[in-house]
């Protein structure tokens, strides 16, 4: 009897949990079982093996620029220098490209050979040096990690001249593994002594990278510039480019293409429809180590295909230092010039030096 008796309770026990059909019930159980396994779902598995022998565990998010950017528990972001790296492993699944611009699709393996990785692919395990590559993109990054940008504000007085100049520059680029879009708006406003003058300017790019080095692109633009008598200039063009040179610290590419455009004089209002060639060479230097410097140089020549013998021609240097982290001093030279302006009253060049403060993120 006894027996029986503890069998009968054991069954009772058992059946008691198995018609458990209360949806509260349901839910407390999930909601549980969610805690218990929510940690194993977000540990950051990635590993930086450093060449002093340390090792800094946490989620890679990208490579770019010689800098690799981790995000760990204890200290949020870090960026690490390539050449501080002795190796990377991550189970996760990344675009690479390479300084010859070929690109791979898989994860990463540690190796055994100083700043070395092994990129795990479909068939095979390919060993890479860091110095050979200049981008690692995450496949599985949401829309606002792979949004990169910055901004600059700039306010000058010169005494002797009555000259009060106001800037705001801002970049925004989005890149996923082919395509990468960008909008650049740029805004200048002098005062001399109550007479005001603007150069604006406002363009969005979709960029297609191509096998090997090439790329395609497109790009509606803006611009208006009083000082050239231009009321606005309406662009759409199509063209491709090639990088010449491009590794951790420098890029070097040429651009051509074909734009229409749509432009308007102030004084008489003059209109004109327009087409031109693009030609154009722009450089990039990148110095990771703190402080960071970033330098860009770069001119587009713009031969008129409609007036025979018209040139635009714009050139832009800027030059930025951080002083504290993603904080930046800056220092802008642009110059443009057209040989022959719609207005012939018009002046021929209009050309400026900027220093702003400015963010990155």
């Amino acid at each position: 009897m006894g027996t029986r008796h503890s069998v009968n309770d054991e069954l009772n026990y058992m059946e008691g949990i198995f018609k458990i059909k209360s949806p509260k019930c349901i839910f407390i159980l999930l909601a549980g079982l969610f805690l218990l396994t929510a940690p194993l779902h977000s540990q950051k598995t990635d590993t930086v093996y450093l060449k002093n022998g340390d090792r800094i565990t946490g989620e890679l998010k990208k490579f770019e620029d010689g800098l690799l950017f981790l995000k760990t528990d204890a200290m949020e972001t870090v960026e690490i220098g390539y050449d501080r790296i002795f190796t990377v492993y991550s189970a996760k699944f990344f675009e690479f490209r390479t300084t010859s611009g070929y690109r791979y699709y898989g994860s990463v393996l540690n190796s055994a050979d100083t700043g070395t990785i092994n990129i795990v692919i479909i068939s095979d395990t390919v060993p890479k040096p860091l110095w050979d590559i200049v981008q690692i993109t995450s496949m599985k990054n949401r829309f606002f990690q792979k949004i990169d940008g910055s901004v600059d504000v700039g306010l000058n007085y010169t005494k002797a001249s009555d000259v009060l100049q106001f800037s705001f520059i801002s970049s925004v680029v989005y890149r996923t593994a082919d395509y990468s879009t960008r909008l650049d708006l740029s805004s200048i406003v002098s005062d001399q002594g109550g007479d005001l003058t603007r150069n604006n300017d406002g363009s969005i790019g979709l960029t297609r990278y191509l096998e090997g080095k090439w790329f395609a692109n497109a790009q509606i633009k803006g611009q208006q510039n009083t000082e050239l008598d231009l009321d606005y200039r309406l662009l759409i063009g199509l063209g491709g480019g090639y990088d010449i040179v491009r590794t951790n610290a420098q890029r070097l590419y040429v651009v051509t293409g074909v734009l229409a455009n749509r432009e308007r004089t102030i004084e008489e209002g003059l209109q004109s429809n327009n087409v031109e060639l693009l030609a154009g060479v722009h450089y990039k230097w990148f110095k990771y180590r703190h402080p960071k410097i970033d330098i860009t140089s770069g001119f587009d020549l713009y031969p008129s295909m409609t007036t025979l013998g018209r040139i635009r021609f714009e050139y832009d240097l800027a030059a930025k230092v951080e002083v504290v982290k993603d904080v930046f001093l800056g220092l802008t030279l642009y110059d443009n010039f057209d040989n022959n302006p719609s207005a012939s009253s018009a002046s021929k060049n209009d050309w400026g030096i900027i220093t702003s403060l400015g963010y990155t993120f």
